[in-house]
């Protein structure tokens, strides 16, 4: 006869059990320290855990299976959640995954920033007394950083940079754009134009940033209604952005597209197959991206970055490296990039002409 799982302790309980009163176990659960003892809020916490409370959005029964162990903690940034993790961080994750089992090291979901209140952060350290180091993936709020540095464990942010603050990894931007527009400037592109997601953080500007430069180096610049910024980073933004310029440019449209990922560059063919342009014999398309996106339709994508494995794997090298104590600064460090010429880019061939104009 199987057993039914145990019930998840609730508040209330542990105030009974433990004689205090209920408003006090909802104060030391919520992090609030002040007016509790100590002794009092150390008492509360320990046995919530070990009865099985769990706060919102933090995967607290696999950090205790693995109290004997030294565990790493991620954290993904907004408004990502584990079951809609990125393609991108998807590798990320798996190059991390990789690098600390070699070492017998386990890995923990913590949740994500918008699961995690900033107050709350204080009882990670509590219910997660295995976790050694954390790691960030993607760029988080500047206060929603500032709470996690307050745990005083060895911090990775991976593809994003807080000089000063913690570990970090990136790819080396600057460096992909360049390779990116060198490649179809030699194709005899002289009309490019940018898509670009997630506009309010740092990896676009630097992303967007490099282009330019890039282009500047050819006395070319991107005109404005060739540029398209959009909140998100899917396949419907990169649909969107390529509706954008259609819409904007009509008969003058720039040959070479270069996009913010290749989750964007497949929404934008998609919408330009749809309206019966052809890659790459009209447009040419690349991405800022090194995942298997890329590579899993038909055309595979141009692209040019670092590997994300690879960044985990570096992440999670410092993570080590910072809980055994043999690293006493934080680095800020840049992956080099690469260049992979798919299907999705091609030479100038003749002015852009839609299909059965």
């Amino acid at each position: 006869m199987s057993s039914q799982p145990a019930k998840r302790i609730s508040q209330t309980q542990i105030a009974k059990e433990l004689g205090y009163s209920q408003a006090l176990v909802s104060m030391a659960l919520n992090g609030r320290k002040q007016g509790i003892s100590e002794e009092a809020y150390k008492r509360i916490w320990e046995y919530a855990i070990t009865n099985g409370y769990s706060p919102r959005g933090m995967n607290i029964d696999s950090a205790r299976e693995s109290s004997n162990t030294t565990t790493v903690g991620y954290i993904l940034r907004s408004p990502l959640k584990l079951a809609n993790k990125s393609n991108f961080f998807n590798h990320v994750h798996q190059g991390m995954y990789d690098q600390l089992d070699q070492h017998g090291v386990k890995m923990v979901f913590l949740g994500s920033e918008d699961d995690i209140q900033v107050e709350k952060l204080p009882e990670l350290k509590v219910m997660t007394s295995s976790v050694k180091g954390i790691a960030i993936m993607g760029e988080v709020q500047p206060e929603f950083l500032e709470g996690v540095r307050q745990l005083q464990l060895p911090i990775a942010y991976a593809s994003a940079r807080a000089t000063g603050k913690c570990h970090s990894v990136l790819s080396n931007e600057q460096e992909s754009g360049a390779m990116l527009v060198d490649h179809l400037y030699e194709l005899g592109h002289r009309k490019f134009a940018w898509l670009g997601g997630n506009k309010f953080m740092g990896r676009h500007k630097e992303r967007f940033n490099a282009v330019v430069e890039g282009l500047a180096r050819y006395d070319l610049s991107l005109d404005p209604n060739s540029i398209a910024r959009l909140k998100g980073a899917d396949r419907m933004e990169g649909s969107n952005a390529a509706k954008q310029i259609v819409e904007t440019n009509k008969d003058h449209l720039p040959t070479a597209w270069i996009c913010l990922n290749s989750l964007m560059a497949r929404g934008a063919i998609s919408y330009l197959f749809q309206n019966g342009y052809r890659i790459p014999e009209d447009l040419s398309i690349a991405a800022i991206d090194m995942t298997n996106v890329c590579t899993e339709e038909n055309p595979q994508i141009t692209s040019a970055s670092a590997l994300p494995e690879e960044m985990g794997s570096e992440a999670a090298r410092i993570l080590l490296e910072s809980i055994n104590g043999s690293v006493k600064s934080l680095m800020d460090v840049t992956l080099p990039t690469q260049l992979r010429v798919l299907d999705s880019t091609g030479a100038v061939k003749k002015p852009v002409v839609k299909e059965g104009a």
